[in-house]
């Protein structure tokens, strides 16, 4: 009986446990994304759970008709209507914050169905996923209109392009901060290794996106999201092993909302391996802390977070035989490969060598030390600061104010001296270098010490950047808000060559330096050149939105006025008198003396650095004289401005429609105002781009799916440092204000959820991105007359780039993935991304003559397959163990990445094809392994 009664049971609960079902769901912030931690998930009465580290819940309950409210301090609470059947449900919460946030405000997040702009926001989730410690633009390329490369294969030397456009002219932001260096747009993701571990999301707004402030935001704004002070207290600990020597020890704490008010969060990081790529070794460290008081409606929050770090890189492209000529072979080259460097593997980098610094010791043994030495090395830190003010007024009314700096210090090493002596198998010859140096006696210079012909020199840019951004947010009715501010800046950035290692030699000599009292240099001396650039901006925006539900709209307008100037340590001082000024007349300059015996033969030589003087109105002057004035230019301000609209129309709980349209322009950079020379170009005049875009959106509770279509029109777009002519040892330096390019294309990106575990998502990008112009350039002098060569004719410049595609970027990109979840604690993914016609990079002045018109050489199309997979073990009911498996490119694709039409560097030939490209391939098959304990 017994028996039967434990059977009858047994069933019964069997049939129980088939009857429920597993409610998978997530929570998150309405606005920024940002999974809330510690979410109250009810789900009966008596019965709930609290979301986890990435604001995830699971629980499982019997089959039927179930209602799960969802609330969180500071947000409005949500409830949802579900019917449990079949083995799992998947449910997403986006909790709405009872008052706008700081983040909200400044950092211009754009919202589904609101905001009028294409957009992708990459949650967290797919990061930590994803990333597998990639830089950070590479979990980019499943975004639609997206490339982005390793470059070199250095870490943190990676880049983005999005719709064509480089990131110096993609807004790059941090919690609304700009980061784009001021001086040339630049971002350097060195920088910012390790942000990941801090990061609640990412979004990418394409084209002229939707920031209120004056940005170069030409092909789209990339803004990164670090996390806020949670509610709860949190911690974590990872460590990541991946290839190459590739290890990765981060640690994180999340001290929680505490009854006090304060807060704060703290995480760092440890990192070193050796690289894909030869001798692109990299070793660094990542912090980060956040602290936070709430006084009534104020918010105070102050933070800090750098980056310093060293590595190897991989700066300069090579022609494709010299990595692989069976591969240069099948893209038509014929040419003869005999003497030269061929078949080094596509992770060759000619950077490097070995290096034997032998020295002798007092019994005249030898005494070796053998290394290997990469020329080429990276070292920096830019720690940024912020201190943040937000103050709630009152319901209607919000004041945000953050002043920031960032002070960056580093710089990249180079051989000076013979550059083009490498070895049978393209390595540098350093052991010529250090051989050639340590016994090198120069007499002109010293009896005894040796000088070095060949070293290693350190190109140093430290920077100094100071900001304010200040914003007023005000809400006079529930559909209407209006919006305005300040966005003022100063930097200065220092610009100099030092020495690095003299490579067995004693000294080294330049003579680049118009005032130095001696050319002989030791380490640490400043070489070559040394020069301060200085910006100042000063800039204010204002907006109007309107939102009533159904149709959401802005207009925004914003301007600018930006200084630059530029001061030249190593020219020779002006001498300024009341009644005149002589240009660059102070100094020093050398001379040479030679010594001869009684017999007329040389016996010794030594130079002599003299004073240069200047005799006016019986005054002598010298470049200590008061009325001597360093070469430093007057301020050249320049303005610019963005006027911007667009409006989003729901049509129904399903669809909506947007449209936005806009004109920026934009000041040029520094180097196409200033020369090396201290020279203002002639004839500068703003970048100029004209943005039109339109686009669709479905979602519903299976598929969600979005369309839009582009048209930017760059006008201006610079030839980076202008073109320069020489007549009569005069040089002429202008601009080239006639390069006009249009930007046009379709984006498609959706995720369809097959089932409660299997999710697929695509994306296609078909862009059409050519240069639209052909000019002809011309030079004028001071007095504006034309510029004329010694036969009396008019010197002219001219470029026909019409019609031809724009370089450096996959115009056409497809994307599938399959996402699958075995069990709530499990994951498998795997993605393909196909890129195709991808023109090399080229300088459009080169078209002319029989070359009018040409095309650049496209790269072979290539496609790469990602596998990510996880598993989340539970320790205790609190804490987990998650573990993360990615293989990047799985099918260890054979690629070419990047690439330089007639590479000028490499390249025997000019004839715009594979055997005259200098290319960079991209890396071969990696794994990264994580595993993570939240606590």
């Amino acid at each position: 009986m017994k028996q039967y009664l434990l059977l009858i049971l047994s069933l019964f609960a069997a049939i129980t446990y088939a009857q429920n079902t597993t409610i998978n769901g997530s929570v998150i912030d309405a606005n920024t994304g940002e999974s809330l931690i510690g979410a109250s998930v009810v789900y009966g009465k008596g019965m709930g759970v609290a979301a986890d580290y990435d604001g995830n819940f699971v629980f499982s309950v019997p089959s039927g008709d179930r209602k799960i409210t969802v609330s969180y301090v500071g947000y409005l609470q949500e409830s949802k209507s579900i019917k449990a059947k079949g083995k799992s449900v998947t449910v997403k919460f986006k909790l709405k914050p009872m008052q706008l946030s700081e983040v909200h405000i400044v950092s211009d997040v754009a919202r589904d169905r609101e905001t009028p702009v294409a957009f992708t926001t990459v949650s967290l989730k797919k990061v930590n996923e994803e990333l597998a410690s990639q830089d950070i633009p590479m979990i980019l390329n499943s975004t639609p209109g997206v490339y982005a490369t390793q470059s070199g294969g250095g870490d943190g030397d990676a880049r983005i392009t999005i719709r064509g456009f480089n990131q110096r002219n993609v807004a790059v932001m941090i919690d609304g901060i700009p980061v784009n260096d001021m001086e040339n747009g630049w971002v350097y993701w060195s920088n910012w290794s390790g942000l990941d571990a801090v990061t609640s999301n990412i979004q990418v707004q394409r084209g002229l996106g939707a920031s209120k402030i004056a940005i170069p935001s030409v092909g789209g704004t990339m803004n990164i999201l670090t996390r806020g002070i949670g509610n709860k207290q949190s911690g974590t600990i990872k460590q990541d092993i991946g290839s190459f020597g590739r290890l990765k020890t981060s640690i994180g704490y999340n001290s929680g909302k505490m009854d006090n008010g304060w807060g704060f969060t703290l995480a760092g990081s440890y990192k070193r391996g050796n690289g894909f790529v030869q001798e692109t070794w990299t070793e660094g460290y990542f912090y980060y802390a956040k602290i936070q008081k709430e006084i009534g409606n104020h918010t105070f929050t102050l933070s800090a977070m750098g980056a310093p770090q060293k590595h190897g890189q991989r700066s300069y492209k090579s022609n494709i035989a010299t990595y692989d000529t069976t591969f240069s072979q099948s893209l038509g080259d014929t040419s003869s490969f005999e003497g030269r460097i061929i078949n080094q593997g596509i992770d060759y980098n000619k950077h490097w060598g070995d290096i034997d610094r032998w020295t002798l010791n007092s019994n005249g043994d030898t005494i070796h030390n053998n290394s290997i030495l990469n020329t080429k090395q990276n070292y920096f830190h830019k720690p940024q600061y912020s201190l943040r003010h937000f103050w709630v007024v009152n319901d209607k009314f919000y004041i945000s104010n953050i002043s920031y700096a960032s002070i960056g210090n580093g710089g990249g090493t180079g051989i000076s001296g013979n550059t083009n002596n490498y070895d049978d198998y393209g390595q540098y010859h350093l052991q010529d270098a250090y051989n050639g140096n340590i016994n090198n006696i120069d007499v002109l210079y010293s009896d005894d010490e040796s000088k070095s012909s060949t070293y290693l020199r350190s190109s140093i840019n430290n920077h100094y950047w100071y900001g304010l951004l200040s914003t007023v947010n005000y809400n006079p009715s529930e559909e209407i808000s209006i919006s305005g501010g300040l966005d003022l800046r100063t930097y200065k950035g220092e610009h100099y060559r030092e020495v690095y290692d003299l490579l067995g030699g004693n000294y080294a000599i330049d003579e680049s330096n118009g005032l130095q009292l001696t050319q002989i240099k030791n380490v640490g001396d400043i070489v070559g050149y040394h020069n301060d650039g200085f910006v100042k901006w000063l800039g204010g925006f204002g907006q109007v939105e309107y939102n009533n539900g159904r149709v959401s709209t802005f207009f925004n307008l914003s301007g600018s006025n930006s200084g630059y100037r530029r001061h030249d340590y190593f020219k020779k001082k002006d001498l300024v008198l009341s009644d005149t000024t002589f240009t660059e007349v102070l100094g020093t300059s050398v001379t040479t003396e030679i010594e001869y015996n009684n017999a007329g033969n040389i016996i010794g030589a030594h130079k002599t650095m003299n004073l240069d003087t200047v005799l006016w109105n019986g005054q002598t002057y010298t470049m200590y004289s008061d009325e001597a004035r360093d070469a430093i230019t007057d301020w050249e301000w320049i303005k610019g401005f963005t006027v911007k609209t667009g409006a989003n129309y729901n049509v129904d709980e399903l669809n909506n429609v947007f449209f936005n349209i806009g004109y920026i322009s934009k000041a040029p950079r520094f180097n196409n105002v200033f020369d090396y020379s201290n020279q203002l170009f002639r004839d500068i005049q703003n970048e100029r781009v004209k943005a039109v875009e339109g686009g669709y959106s479905y979602r519903s509770r299976f598929l969600s799916a979005n369309l839009n279509a582009y048209h930017t029109s760059w006008i201006n777009k610079p030839s980076n440092g202008g073109v320069t002519i020489e007549v009569d040892e005069v040089p002429y330096k202008a601009n080239i204000n006639g390069m006009n390019a249009l930007h046009q294309g379709i984006e498609i990106d959706f995720a369809y959820k097959l089932s409660n575990k299997l999710t697929f998502e695509g994306l296609v990008s078909l862009g059409d991105w050519r240069w639209t112009s052909s000019d002809t350039v011309r030079f004028y002098d001071d007095d504006n007359n034309p510029v004329i060569d010694e036969s009396g004719n008019e010197i002219i410049v001219t470029f026909d780039a019409e019609g031809v595609h724009v370089g450096d970027a996959a115009q056409t990109q497809y994307g599938i993935s399959f996402r699958y979840e075995p069990t709530s604690n499990s994951y498998f993914k795997i993605r393909g991304t196909y890129f195709d016609d991808y023109y090399s990079e080229f300088d459009p002045l080169s078209l002319n003559g029989v070359n009018s018109g040409r095309e650049s050489w496209k790269i072979p199309a290539y496609q790469l397959v990602d596998l990510h997979a996880g598993y989340k073990i539970s320790i205790t009911p609190k804490n987990k163990l998650d573990i993360k498996f990615s293989v990047l490119n799985l099918l260890n694709e054979i690629y070419i990445s990047d690439a330089q039409n007639n590479d000028p560097y490499n390249a025997n030939y000019q004839d715009f094809d594979a055997k005259s490209a200098g290319v960079f391939f991209g890396l071969g098959r990696r794994f990264n392994v994580s595993a993570k304990i939240n606590f």
